[in-house]
């Protein structure tokens, strides 16, 4: 099992990632166009964050549950770093046997499928 720390160490490297690479944000910006809340719920760890993507770029990491989330993930902590790892064929495993649970707007969930 990952730890909290862990967890967050992937989701500041995300961030960082996103801040570094033009290309990436472009992609998330043309993906999602208008800003979005995002909200990750860690199961194992009975811990949740959010931050706002706009712009391409993700906002700062907000520990605690999100009331109003645009997105919602619910993933356990292996899962999730999985996920943030960019393993091939993690993110749809873990979809396809419910480990990894995505709650959006059909528009919202087109339009991210082009980033995994």
């Amino acid at each position: 099992m990952a730890s909290r720390g862990d967890v967050e160490r992937k989701l500041h490297e995300l961030i960082e990632r996103l801040d570094r690479n033009d290309d990436a944000a472009r992609s998330l910006s043309g993906s999602l166009p208008d800003p979005k809340v995002l909200a990750l719920v860690v199961t194992d760890l009975d811990a949740a964050y959010s931050t706002e993507l706009r712009e391409g770029r993700m906002g700062p990491l907000r520990e605690g549950h999100a009331d109003e989330a645009d997105i919602r993930i619910t993933a356990s902590s292996d899962d999730l770093v999985e996920l943030l790892d960019g393993r091939p064929g993690g993110a749809v495993s873990a979809y396809l046997t419910g480990r990894l649970r995505v709650e959006a707007a059909l528009s919202d969930l087109l339009r991210l499928r082009k980033l995994l």
